[in-house]
């Protein structure tokens, strides 16, 4: 416990059962000056202090996190998060603290910034045809994976359908559109559907939003 010298107010540390042992009495070591210590005011001095300490550490730890949920509302309002999400801890980080809060990481986008590498068109027979191919992130951060639309169009090049698939119907593993579309990293999609029919011809893009 510490105690304060009533002279010299100096206040150092002593043992609670070396001091009852010599009765209550002190020397301080700075004024030599001798005095007797009143135990129960000393333990309520004590637990006051302790309060005062409890609530400054208290104080400080609300401001923290006030500042904290500042600087998250900050980085998700701007987009910002999504260029930490480049890297593949951070990423997993975010994506296991969405789980765990029974929600999902709203990525930004999907911007221009994106193209198809290359697709294929496949026949299946049955007047029915397949598209795969790969895409890329050109940005510099994780965006949302865009809408694919393939537009089939007649022998005289005039468009006959607009198809639009999302995320979970043209990615190998559909729960991948939770995860964002990576930065310069082609991904490769796969498009199979009772839709899309044989044609003349097909055009695949990617759509965007501001």
């Amino acid at each position: 416990m510490e105690i304060t010298c009533p002279r010299c107010e100096t206040t150092f540390s002593v043992d609670p059962k070396a001091l009852h042992d010599h009765h209550d009495q002190v020397k301080c070591s700075v004024c030599q000056q001798i005095f007797h210590v009143d135990m129960d005011s000393e333990t309520r001095t004590a637990g006051l202090h302790l309060g005062q300490r409890l609530g400054r550490y208290l104080l400080l730890l609300i401001i923290f996190l006030l500042l904290l949920a500042l600087i998250g509302q900050i980085l998700w309002s701007t987009g910002a998060y999504s260029y930490a999400a480049n890297s593949a801890p951070i990423r997993q980080a975010m994506i296991r603290g969405a789980n765990a809060l029974g929600m999902s990481i709203a990525w930004p986008g999907p911007n221009k910034e994106m193209r198809i590498v290359h697709s294929h068109v496949i026949p299946l027979g049955n007047q029915r045809a397949e598209i795969t191919g790969k895409m890329e992130n050109l940005a510099g951060h994780v965006q949302a994976y865009p809408v694919i639309q393939v537009t089939l169009s007649n022998v005289y090049g005039a468009p006959i359908a607009h198809l639009q698939f999302k995320a979970n119907d043209y990615l190998p593993h559909p729960e991948n559109a939770a995860s964002g579309f990576l930065s310069h990293r082609p991904v490769p999609f796969v498009i199979k559907s009772p839709r899309l029919l044989a044609a003349a011809g097909y055009q695949v893009t990617l759509l965007s939003q501001p």
